[in-house]
């Protein structure tokens, strides 16, 4: 995640992560949710109900890889559904046009995210908290002093 002053927070990296999995698995279940009502355009075939599938488990993948490369199947995944919702037959132009719009947001997130936690040395997270933690600890373990107190 980015603060002001583009600090950026590796607990939110971890969030966006597992937020960006969660709506890659919610894409599938909106093709499966398609294809199984009774008088559907496209039928529950082997095609459109691995395709349902296959976004949830790139999503568990990513989130099991972790963030650097959990990223991978992640971004692969949104960008892969994306494509394959606006050319499949069977969604209104509506949401083909929403579709389009939400997998820009979506991608545009993860390269800002890289761009930032890779382009600034600005860091504040669960690391740093617990290297200063630490520092401090064993400071006043070993008898010295905190001169920031």
């Amino acid at each position: 995640m980015i603060y002001n002053d583009w600090l950026f927070c590796s607990d939110g990296e971890i969030m966006h992560l597992a937020y960006s999995a969660s709506i890659l698995s919610f894409l599938g279940g909106v093709r499966w949710g398609l294809t199984l009502p009774a008088g559907s355009k496209e039928s529950p075939d082997w095609r459109n109900l691995t395709y349902s599938v296959t976004p949830s488990l790139l999503a568990w993948v990513g989130v099991l890889l972790q963030s650097p490369l959990g990223y991978v199947p992640v971004t692969i995944g949104l960008l892969s559904a994306g494509v394959i919702d606006i050319s499949w037959a069977g969604y209104p132009p509506w949401f083909k046009l929403l579709r389009t719009m939400l997998t820009i947001g979506a991608l545009s997130s993860i390269f800002i995210l890289f761009y930032v936690k890779y382009k600034t040395d600005k860091t504040l997270g669960v690391g740093k908290s617990i290297d200063g933690f630490k520092t401090k600890y064993y400071d006043w373990k070993n008898g010295g002093t905190d001169e920031s107190t």
